[in-house]
C-alpha cells in the first residue's frame, strides 16, 4: 500500500507544469486524486490516461476558471465542495506578474491580492473543518523565488509581497491547528522548466546556479517529502540551489 492509500488528494493547478508532477509522485502514492485545472484540453485527458495507469484508479477533474477574480461562484462550485472534503490539498496556482510599482494598476492589484494571497488563504480555510474532524490533514501552498521573508523588488514587489505573506498563513496554520494531526508547508522554487515557460528558458537559465533551470519533477520530489513527513510543519522550503540576485549583478558586470 501507498504512503497515501485510501487518502483524498485535491490538485489545484493539476493540469500542467509543477501540479502535474506532484500529481504523478501523488498517483504513486495511492493517493484518491481529484486535478483541477483552468480548462479542458487535449493535454489535460492526456494526463488523467496518464494518472490513471499509474495509480489503477479512476482520477476525478473539475474545470474552474478563476478569472476575472471575483469568485462569485466559487463558493457554490464543485470545486470548493472538493476542497471542504480533502484530506491532502496543495495549491499549485498563483499567476506571476512583473511589473513596477509606479505603472501597477487597480486590476494589477487585484490580481495579486486576490489570486496570490486570498485565494489560497480561502481554499485553506475551507479545507481546515473536514481536517480537523479527521484529525489528519496535509496542505501544501507555493511561495515565490525569493519570498522566504520580507525583503525589496524592483519588478515584482505586488506579487513579492502576496507570496511572501503565504509565509504566516502557513505558520499559522502549524503552530494552530497541529495538535489536529495537520501540517501546513510551503515550497518556494527556483525558476522551473515547465511546458509554459518557453522562449524565456535562456534568460532565466542564466539566472540560475550551474546555468540549467529546476525540473518540475525536483519541485514534486521535494512536495512529496514535505507532504509525507507528519514532522514537517511550518516549513518554507527554498528549492533554488541557493539562488541569488547577486548572480544577476555578476551577469550584468
Amino acid at each position: 500500500m501507498g504512503v497515501f492509500e485510501n487518502k483524498k488528494a485535491l490538485i489545484i493547478g493539476g493540469s500542467g507544469g509543477i501540479g502535474a508532477a506532484i500529481a504523478k509522485k501523488l498517483a504513486l502514492g495511492g493517493a484518491e486524486l481529484t486535478i483541477h485545472g483552468g480548462h479542458k484540453s487535449n493535454k489535460f485527458d492526456s494526463l488523467v490516461d496518464e494518472l490513471e495507469k499509474i495509480s489503477q484508479k479512476s482520477i476525478k477533474t473539475i474545470i474552474y476558471n478563476f478569472f476575472p477574480y471575483t469568485f462569485d461562484e466559487l463558493s457554490e462550485s464543485n470545486l470548493l465542495q472538493e476542497v471542504k472534503s480533502a484530506d491532502i490539498i496543495c495549491i499549485c496556482f498563483g499567476p506571476f506578474l512583473q511589473k513596477r510599482l509606479d505603472v501597477m494598476t487597480l486590476s494589477d492589484w487585484k490580481s495579486c491580492s486576490l489570486l496570490d494571497y486570498a485565494l489560497p488563504g480561502l481554499l485553506v480555510s475551507s479545507a481546515l473543518p473536514n481536517m480537523m474532524q479527521k484529525r489528519w490533514g496535509r496542505i501544501l501552498v507555493f511561495g515565490g523565488t525569493g519570498t522566504e521573508h520580507r525583503k525589496e523588488f524592483l519588478t515584482n514587489a505586488a506579487y513579492a509581497g502576496a507570496k511572501a505573506g503565504l509565509g504566516t498563513l502557513v505558520q499559522s496554520v502549524a503552530a494552530c491547528y497541529a495538535d489536529y494531526g495537520i501540517t501546513c508547508n510551503a515550497l518556494l522554487p527556483g525558476f522551473t522548466k515547465t511546458e509554459y515557460t518557453g522562449a524565456s528558458d535562456k534568460i532565466l537559465e542564466k539566472k540560475m546556479p550551474l546555468g540549467t533551470l529546476i525540473s518540475a519533477e525536483s519541485v514534486a520530489d521535494a512536495a512529496f517529502f514535505l507532504l509525507s513527513n507528519p514532522d514537517l510543519n511550518g516549513a518554507m522550503l527554498r528549492i533554488d540551489r541557493g539562488w541569488s540576485p547577486i548572480k544577476d549583478i555578476v551577469i550584468e558586470n
